[in-house]
């Protein structure tokens, strides 16, 4: 052997040799570290940015609008039923409207003689028309018609 032998000393258990790397151009690399000084433990990320609000397009603003104007009418809907029941309808409470199926042929004057025989059928008529939001007195076969109560 040489008298230039290189005493080797003992690692810590876990730790093995690190080999200088050189830089092109024969000088080492500042980037080695010894393995001696490697971090122990779980290794921690630095932590990622706060995540933003959520944000809408404007389809998605619209989508949300009208299903919450959907289901706020359906409450008020379901209120004003439970609450008013058939008088807030407009109908007498505990009687159901009569309603009368146009057969082809009949008019609205032979309509009001029928429902009110010792009336003027055109004050008849023009209640009828009233009741139902009719504009002019044509009627079509098998229109319904609520027919209104008369004293």
């Amino acid at each position: 052997m040489s008298s230039t032998a290189l005493a080797l000393s003992p690692l810590a258990p876990g730790h093995r040799p690190v080999r200088a790397r050189r830089a092109p151009g024969g000088r080492p690399s500042p980037a080695v570290r010894c393995a001696a000084a490697a971090p122990r433990g779980p290794v921690r990320r630095p932590s990622r940015a706060p995540r933003r609000a959520l944000r809408l397009t404007r389809r998605g603003r619209l989508a949300a609008t009208c299903t919450t104007a959907g289901v706020l009418a359906g409450v008020v809907l379901a209120v004003s039923a439970a609450v008013g029941g058939p008088a807030a309808a407009g109908g007498v409470p505990g009687r159901a409207p009569h309603v009368l199926t146009v057969l082809p042929g009949q008019t609205l004057s032979e309509i009001a003689t029928e429902l009110a025989p010792g009336e003027d059928w055109r004050e008849v008529a023009a209640e009828i028309a009233e009741v139902n939001g009719l504009s002019s007195p044509a009627l079509r076969a098998g229109q319904r018609l609520t027919l209104p109560e008369l004293d």
